[in-house]
């Protein structure tokens, strides 16, 4: 009976299908559009209204983004999801029940596949544009100075440039990093308060370039 065990187990584990790649935007947004963004829908704090503010969120007391890409134990907001007791404040969606055991399932396993806004196909998986992440800057409001954090599957050449709402440069730098977290410092002391907006150009040397933006404001 033992020598039967293993031969049932392996055609199981071929039989049974794997999970299907969770989609952002048929998935996930329409959970925080049902149960969270009547209070994290503005354009400052925790903002769960798009793709876009859901990666460039950071949770102020965690200190660090809301959503940490194939670590969902290590992102505030699966903490603030799933725990009764969460590090910091209240289970979420606060004065209402909890999300279902799917809805939470769904979302941690979005954070495990990476947080992709679409779904990765066997054409795109491998190209450093799918598997770069721009973790936004922090603080957000500042003053006088914010970093800007970016991941990096491999080596690659980037640039980091900031500009005014008219266009104007005010910052500018470039550099090469290998795999992991890029972060870059941006002291703008010399600068008015106001609204600025940064973009991250990558070029991984093989033909594959992509941009990123994001915005901050200066609070002086």
């Amino acid at each position: 009976m033992k020598n039967l065990m293993l031969p049932l187990v392996a055609i199981f584990a071929m039989v049974l299908p794997a999970s299907a790649q969770i989609d952002y935007n048929s998935r996930i947004q329409p959970i925080f559009d049902g149960n969270c963004t009547a209070c994290h829908g503005g354009e400052s704090g925790v903002t769960l209204s798009s793709y876009q503010a859901v990666m460039n969120s950071v949770g102020d007391q965690y200190g660090r983004n809301i959503v940490e890409p194939e670590e969902p134990d290590n992102s505030p907001l699966y903490d603030k999801i799933s725990s009764d007791n969460p590090q910091f404040g209240t289970r979420m969606p606060q004065g209402g029940p909890p999300l279902s055991s799917d809805d939470i399932e769904a979302i941690r396993q979005w954070i495990e596949e990476g947080a992709l806004e679409e779904v990765a196909t066997s054409a795109d998986q491998d190209p450093i544009a799918a598997k770069i992440k721009l973790m936004g800057n922090y603080p957000n409001p500042f003053n006088p100075s914010t970093t800007i954090s970016f991941q990096l599957p491999r080596q690659a050449d980037y640039t980091v440039r900031v500009t005014s709402i008219l266009g104007e440069t005010v910052y500018q730098n470039s550099g090469i990093s290998g795999p992991g977290t890029v972060t870059v410092s941006i002291d703008m002391m010399s600068r008015v308060s106001g609204v600025y907006l940064y973009e991250v150009i990558i070029d991984d040397g093989q033909g594959m370039t992509e941009q990123l933006t994001g915005k901050m404001t200066l609070l002086k």
